[in-house]
């Protein structure tokens, strides 16, 4: 009994990570000794629940607790949790609202409510968008040490998507670094010319990073300068959100 509860203790820690968790937190986090958490992990890779990321070294979720979820929308809470938030957000600026999750080298849309005007964003919910063009993808970028992004520009090229993008890596370590400071990301015709968007982080009461919140429009609608007034206001609700989870 006492192996499965420790064995269940550390497949919770990894799951409470967005990011992949080294073995050290995992002692720290424990309080199990190393030999013990070494032998426990290696079971549980055995058996698919965990995985090790190439590039950090650390464990991440595996395909077996993956399947466990199959069939259910795993997202289904957190989107009721948000969809107050999100209405509001559409009401009081008429632009589209999106909720979205962190994946590795990505973010994944899994809501999003239309603007009332007819021009408006395409269709995003499911799609997996990269992280350097993006509001959303910024933040993720944000909250990784400067030896992790080294590592990911270095296995993941930084494609141009439009004029726009960022695609330097000094430059984008400032943009980064700027998003950190500020709370918030923005994209400004990065992902696609015609659109902009700003987003905020949802986070869980350990202060971990678990979704975004995102307002997004067409660029001659939601400029720039709407953008950056519209920051306070994206910002208040999705702490509201992080106090409902």
């Amino acid at each position: 009994m006492q192996a499965v509860d420790r064995a269940l203790t550390l497949l919770k820690l990894v799951a409470d990570n967005n990011a992949p968790i080294l073995i050290g937190d995992l002692v720290n986090k424990s309080n199990m000794n190393r030999t013990t958490v070494w032998r426990l992990l290696a079971t549980l890779e055995q058996h698919d629940f965990i995985e090790r990321d190439p590039l950090t070294k650390g464990y991440c979720i595996g395909y077996a607790a993956s399947r466990l979820g199959a069939g259910t929308d795993q997202y289904a809470p957190l989107v009721r949790r948000a969809r107050p938030s999100m209405e509001r957000l559409r009401e009081e600026t008429g632009e589209s609202v999106l909720l979205s999750v962190p994946k590795h080298f990505g973010t994944l849309t899994i809501d999003q409510i239309d603007s009332p005007h007819s021009v408006r964003l395409i269709d995003y919910v499911n799609v997996l968008l990269p992280l350097h063009c993006t509001s959303n993808g910024k933040l993720l970028l944000s909250r990784l040490s400067n030896d992790e992004l080294h590592t990911l520009f270095q296995q993941q090229p930084l494609e141009k998507m439009t004029q726009f993008t960022i695609t330097d890596h000094e430059q984008l370590l400032k943009e980064v670094e700027l998003v950190h400071k500020n709370g918030f990301g923005t994209s400004l015709g990065e992902l696609d010319e015609s659109e902009n968007g700003i987003s905020a982080p949802i986070l869980d009461k350990q202060k971990n990073l678990i979704a975004f919140l995102s307002l997004c429009g067409p660029n001659f609608r939601f400029t720039k300068d709407r953008v950056l007034a519209s920051a306070p206001l994206i910002i208040s609700e999705a702490q509201r959100i992080s106090q409902n989870l």
